[in-house]
């Protein structure tokens, strides 16, 4: 039970991280390395509304990440809930990273949050069996 609990905080601050990391302020630098040879019209309106979607992300992440820390007061009971949640989310992520790797990301960038998202599937899959071994062993 240590893990899970571990686990469900080490993502929920790395996710609440995250929105940290995507506000506009801080992100609207970082865009123009992230995709290089994209002209994403800085000065121009639409540029707000990326740094708009992406804060959006960071939003949803946070989110996530508070009902992790939350729900790690008790663990045993909210992981049937939460870990398919990371796991799904993690999935569309990687989904995404590798599309965007393909048309128009710095590839470094995308395998470095690729291998992040793997990081995340695979613990989480590891506490996820480990709990369901200690619910088996509870019943026995």
């Amino acid at each position: 039970m240590k893990g899970l609990k571990w686990w469900m905080v080490s993502v929920g601050i790395f996710y609440i991280l995250n929105l940290v990391l995507l506000w506009p302020s801080l992100w609207a630098p970082q865009l123009p390395g992230m995709y290089p040879g994209v002209n994403l019209f800085q000065e121009e309106i639409v540029f707000q509304l990326l740094l708009d979607a992406w804060l959006i992300v960071g939003l949803g992440l946070a989110s996530i990440g508070v009902v992790l820390i939350v729900g790690a007061k008790r663990p045993m009971r909210y992981y049937p809930a939460l870990i398919p949640v990371v796991l799904i989310t993690e999935m569309v992520f990687s989904v995404w990273d590798i599309y965007s790797a393909m048309h128009h990301e710095d590839v470094v960038i995308a395998i470095i949050t690729l291998v992040i998202h793997v990081i995340i599937i695979v613990t989480g899959i590891k506490v996820w069996k480990n709990a369901l071994m200690l619910e088996v062993e509870a019943v026995s």
